[in-house]
């Protein structure tokens, strides 16, 4: 249920717990994310920061039908035997280490975070699911930084990008700040996935490299720097102004690849999202 009140960590845990049973799990072994990889068109996941207490964070918010189903229903037949998974959201971050931690860094004052969201319907139902959806992102102090509310008009399965809007406070350096995206695929179900974002300080040469850098070379410097929400934007654009550009294509497929998201390569980016202040997802 959506509320005026911030979430604290206390709310977060309750969630989880209430939610375990219904999440979109993966049967697969987690993805450990290999340290200052040398490839300079490949991230490289930096150390994680020094932040004891932080939350964990929980990349998977979708429902399955069994804690061992990781792929979405195609067939009628699939979703009555429980073969797989009836909805799935899934936050394009890193999912770190045996622990699954959820963080990563931006060198942004405002940056932008990007969802995968897809429903399996059967033929009775309406082509379109109209999610109501909520995104937040709070400080240390569980206060707001940003807070949104839209619909999603859910044809077929793709990804949104949800930017920090310039007339809100800018991320403060080495801050921890938490996301949090929910939504409702079913009438009995609370789907959510939140994790940490830190704004990493960058040198004076390196500010200057980015102002003056092409494209490329500014994603490729983000790469190295471990700016994972820098990087993951940065692609979206150039594929988006360039959606046939083979490089373009196989930096994305890539990227992907390397937080173990390879099969969301081919997701469609889905138009997206007009705040409206009154929705609520009780």
């Amino acid at each position: 249920m959506l509320t005026d009140q911030p979430f604290s960590r206390s709310m977060l845990l309750t969630l989880a717990v209430v939610t375990v049973a219904s999440a979109g799990l993966s049967g697969r072994t987690p993805h450990v994310i290999a340290m200052h990889q040398h490839n300079p068109m490949t991230f490289s996941m930096p150390t994680p920061p020094s932040d004891p207490g932080a939350p964990t964070g929980r990349r998977e918010g979708g429902s399955s039908r069994g804690d061992k189903i990781y792929t979405l229903c195609k067939t009628v037949e699939e979703a009555a035997n429980k073969q797989c998974a009836t909805s799935r959201l899934t936050a394009l971050v890193p999912e770190v280490d045996a622990e699954k931690q959820i963080w990563g860094l931006t060198g942004a004052d405002h940056p932008e975070f990007l969802f995968y969201l897809s429903k399996f319907r059967t033929p009775e139902q309406p082509k379109t699911t109209r999610l109501n959806i909520e995104f937040v992102l709070q400080d240390e102090d569980d206060k707001y930084v940003h807070k949104t509310s839209f619909v999603l008009p859910l044809t077929e399965g793709g990804i949104i990008r949800i930017p920090i809007p310039e007339n809100r406070d800018p991320l403060q350096v080495g801050k921890r700040y938490t996301w949090t995206l929910l939504t409702k695929f079913g009438p009995n179900e609370t789907n959510y996935v939140h994790g940490r974002i830190y704004r990493k300080q960058m040198d004076s040469q390196r500010q200057q490299e980015l102002k003056t850098a092409s494209p490329l070379k500014r994603l490729e410097i983000s790469l190295k720097e471990g700016l994972w929400f820098d990087a993951i934007a940065m692609l979206v654009d150039l594929k988006q102004d360039a959606p046939q550009d083979l490089t373009i294509l196989s930096r994305w497929n890539s990227l992907l690849d390397d937080i173990n998201l390879k099969e969301l390569a081919t997701e469609p980016m889905l138009s997206c999202c007009t705040p409206d202040p009154h929705l609520s997802l009780k």
